[in-house]
């Protein structure tokens, strides 16, 4: 299965390896210790073990795609529930 038609689950990407980015409504990245994950949205995104953190207005980042998107922090059992019902991009570096 191509990776820009998988409608859910975890797709890496490795941009080192030239890869582009798929197309998601969401990108996600693991925090410092593993214990949970960053994610950035253009969908409202709620339940347990999912905080909302803010809004990306423009002028917060250089990258003027995601204005408008929502950044959480949630759980990793939370994550899993996620990538059960979206399809969610993660780069992953050598």
């Amino acid at each position: 299965m191509d990776s820009t038609t998988q409608t859910a689950g975890l797709i890496g990407y490795y941009p080192e390896m030239g890869e582009a980015r798929p197309e998601t409504k969401i990108e996600a990245r693991l925090a410092h210790y593993g214990k949970h994950y960053f994610l950035t949205s253009s969908v409202q995104l709620s339940g347990r073990g999912v905080e909302f953190l803010k809004t990306i207005k423009p002028g917060d980042m250089t990258n003027s795609r995601r204005d408008g998107w929502h950044e959480y922090k949630v759980t990793l059992k939370a994550f899993d529930a996620i990538c059960k019902a979206h399809a969610v991009a993660c780069e992953i570096l050598l």
